[in-house]
């Protein structure tokens, strides 16, 4: 005849066999590998917003579309409102609080900003600050933006601009992720075709956060002296992303290639060709999640890509600068 067992006791029995089993699943969960349909389902969500620029008829376009929609207009200058020589150089979108830069160059000479919001259609253009390269990420909607003489300028969400003349920056970006962080890329010959009398630098990545006085402490990286990069991104964990190319020779505002290096300022390592592209490309930026690049081709196409080989296609011709 089996002998009962106490209650109390299979209880602890019960709960042994319970930690044994949870444990042992634990273990094999943990020597199991993740399934890519669990890492999609994990990984950021394409961006459903992007915001485009140029110049049409002397006058400056700003348009907007969901993911996957054709774009429509968000702003349309009267035409003729620009001078011939006017360009579009940069767009940059904040998305939290819905409001779009378009940075526009040379007139007047250091470049100038605009600003508009993206809540309503038939939008107006009011104006900003002095520059020709400009970026707003992260959950305080960082500015940063670069003018042709070098001067790098960087707003808090307080409002607080704090300045550096002569910093060499020739375009600069903003991390989306957590805590503040700017990166200047340095290139003051790619300025001084521009503007002869720019102090020199050497070729470098600037990279800022701003310490507990609120001031802005900044780490200059090298960069290699045989290649040239025309734009800059930040990506994941210290890692920075370069579009490798040149300037036009018959205009210096434009400056535009083909493949993505990536300095990692950890291991203070530049690869090269980590991503090429279908054509040219003239802009480059990049989402808040740091995951999803968007870029304009020199023919005006816009497409994005991501470090792990996805892409599409996001307008087929016409803009000059997007962002998401």
């Amino acid at each position: 005849m089996p002998v009962p067992i106490p209650p109390l006791a299979l209880a602890v029995c019960l709960a042994a066999a319970c930690d044994r089993a949870s444990t042992e699943s634990a273990a094999r969960a943990a020597s199991e590998p993740i399934s890519p349909a669990t890492t999609l389902a994990l990984a950021p969500a394409m961006p459903s917003r992007w915001v485009g620029a140029r110049i049409r008829n002397r006058g400056i376009e700003v348009s907007v579309a969901e993911t996957g929609a054709s774009p429509r207009p968000l702003v349309v200058e009267r035409a003729g409102s620009r001078t011939a020589s006017v360009q579009v150089t940069d767009v940059a979108y904040d998305t939290r609080r819905e409001r779009v830069y378009v940075a526009t160059c040379c007139e007047p000479v250091s470049g100038h900003l605009w600003v508009a919001s993206a809540k309503t259609l038939r939008s107006a253009l009011e104006q900003g600050d002095q520059g020709y390269a400009v970026d707003v990420a992260g959950p305080a909607s960082t500015v940063a933006r670069a003018d042709t003489f070098g001067t790098l300028g960087i707003r808090d969400a307080s409002g607080r601009e704090q300045l550096r003349a002569e910093a060499g920056a020739a375009d600069v970006a903003v991390d989306g992720m957590g805590n503040p962080r700017v990166v200047a890329l340095v290139d003051s010959n790619r300025l001084r075709a521009l503007i002869p009398n720019v102090a020199p630098h050497d070729r470098a990545l600037l990279v800022l956060q701003p310490g507990p006085d609120g001031a802005w402490t900044d780490v200059s990286y090298a960069l290699p002296p045989d290649v040239t990069h025309c734009r800059v991104v930040a990506l994941k964990q210290g890692q920075v992303g370069l579009l490798a190319g040149a300037p036009d020779p018959a205009d210096a505002v434009r400056c535009a290639g083909d493949r993505l290096d990536v300095y990692d300022t950890v291991q203070k390592r530049m690869r090269s060709g980590v991503l090429m592209f279908p054509a040219r490309v003239r802009h480059l930026s990049i989402d808040d999640s740091s995951t999803f690049i968007i870029f304009t081709t020199v023919g005006g196409a816009v497409g994005w890509r991501t470090l792990d080989g996805r892409g599409g296609s996001l307008a087929t011709e016409g803009l000059a600068a997007a962002d998401w």
